[in-house]
């Protein structure tokens, strides 16, 4: 004897809510108080509701919250510990934020083929999932095979190419670089500029330096900028390499560090003390750059609104998640720039 169906109208008078409130909870096509999911959870399998085809992997945890995944570089970076913490507060300050979160760190730098291998293993603990990694295709396979597990993907501080990338939260990066580009041809004569760039397979990265050599050709072209110095956002690979740029350049007048490792030009600037000092720009304001900028090794910080994109990234894993499948989303969150005057 075939067994009758049980509707979702039936789930929702015995739950007592609506039939709109059953069908985001077993699809959820967005978030639901915990307390009326599991009220919903309860009446199903009360009476033996079977969901048809596949169903998202927290059906039985129903909690009517989105399980947000967030897996970031190095755990021993202050930039990313901000990040955590400002992740952590934005979930407890904002109680519409209807999510659960898990953040993961990466202790081998750069090596996609790890990242791609986490992810995956991310993909059985969330619903929607926020990574900051290099361009690659073991990332991009990631990206594919999660899409198809309904875990949809978004590219954290850095875009990702990948076709089937659900979004992008971070600051506008070319923005950033024509910025930098601004601050050193507006500070002083024409001369050399340098840049270290911590990995080309970054491409928030890329697009600095993209930017900011637009900026020099279009506007200041009487200043010649350096091939990019890559420094793998490692201090000690960027202080070496800052000293070196600092004896074999004629007439420095500029250094752009496009990602990490400025701890380590600020040192080498600190030691040879250059007359005059070139101009230099970097980014995030953190307790290590914070006194290059009051000494005067840093002259400008571009600095993520940690807050905002915080909170702008759980919020877009929670609505895409929760809407249907459509062209990839972009909350662009501006920075903030920082001197010696304002910090």
């Amino acid at each position: 004897m075939t067994r009758r169906r049980v509707t979702r109208k039936e789930i929702a008078e015995r739950a007592g809510v609506s039939i709109a409130t059953v069908d985001r909870v077993i699809n959820r096509r967005a978030a639901v108080r915990g307390p009326t999911a599991t009220r919903v959870q309860s009446a199903a399998e009360a009476l033996g509701y079977k969901p048809a085809g596949s169903v998202n992997s927290d059906w039985n945890h129903a909690t009517g919250q989105i399980r947000c995944g967030f897996l970031l570089q190095r755990r021993d970076s202050l930039f990313y510990q901000h990040l955590a913490d400002e992740l952590e507060l934005a979930l407890r300050h904002d109680t519409s934020l209807m999510a659960q979160l898990t953040i993961e760190f990466m202790d081998d730098y750069l090596e996609p083929s790890k990242v791609a291998e986490r992810m995956r293993s991310m993909g059985g603990r969330v619903d929607a999932l926020a990574v900051v990694a290099t361009e690659s295709p073991y990332v991009a396979d990631a990206i594919d095979v999660l899409k198809e597990q309904q875990i949809p993907v978004v590219a954290l501080l850095t875009d990702l190419s990948a076709s089937n990338l659900a979004g992008y939260v971070g600051v506008d990066n070319r923005m950033a670089g024509r910025t930098a580009a601004w601050a050193i041809a507006h500070r002083g004569r024409p001369g050399t500029v340098g840049v270290l760039i911590g990995s080309h397979g970054y491409l928030g990265q890329e697009d600095r330096e993209i930017g900011f050599r637009s900026y020099f050709r279009e506007k200041a072209p009487d200043f010649k900028v350096l091939e990019p110095l890559v420094c793998r956002d490692d201090p000690g690979m960027a202080y070496r390499q800052t000293l070196e740029m600092l004896k074999s350049s004629e007439n420095l007048v500029g250094i752009y560090t496009v990602g990490g490792g400025r701890v380590g030009t600020i040192q080498a600037l600190e030691e040879i003390r250059p007359s005059p000092m070139p101009t230099h720009v970097c980014h995030e304001l953190t307790a290590l750059t914070r006194p290059g900028l009051i000494a005067g090794t840093i002259d400008l910080i571009l600095d993520h609104d940690l807050s905002r994109l915080a909170h702008s990234a759980i919020k877009m894993l929670i609505d895409i998640k929760a809407a249907a499948p459509g062209k990839k989303q972009s909350a662009i969150v501006p920075f903030t720039i920082y001197t010696s005057e304002n910090i």
